[in-house]
């Protein structure tokens, strides 16, 4: 089965915001394919990619093996957060 590459837009908020997608698309992988190495189902991977849920700290490690990146790079929302609130905290001291 080809890989689908058309934007898809979601009627749904992210609350996770990540770009599983884009690296999966990069590694030529299907939601199928992915979600077959990772032992879940394809409506798993697509929950993570569209933000709905999280996959839990060791599939996003194996996952993000599998993509050919760090798991920092799939969830950068979550670092750029941080940062920021370290930032904010060491100026009010």
């Amino acid at each position: 089965m080809a890989v689908q590459y058309t934007p898809r837009d979601s009627s749904r908020v992210a609350r996770f915001p990540n770009s599983i997608r884009e690296y999966r698309l990069k590694a030529g992988l299907s939601q199928r394919k992915l979600a077959g190495m990772l032992g879940r189902s394809k409506d798993a991977v697509s929950s993570w990619e569209r933000g709905l849920n999280l996959p839990n700290v060791p599939l996003l490690m194996r996952m993000a093996k599998i993509l050919g990146t760090l798991a920092e790079s799939l969830y950068r929302h979550f670092y750029e957060t941080i940062r920021g609130e370290e930032a904010t905290k060491s100026s009010k001291q």
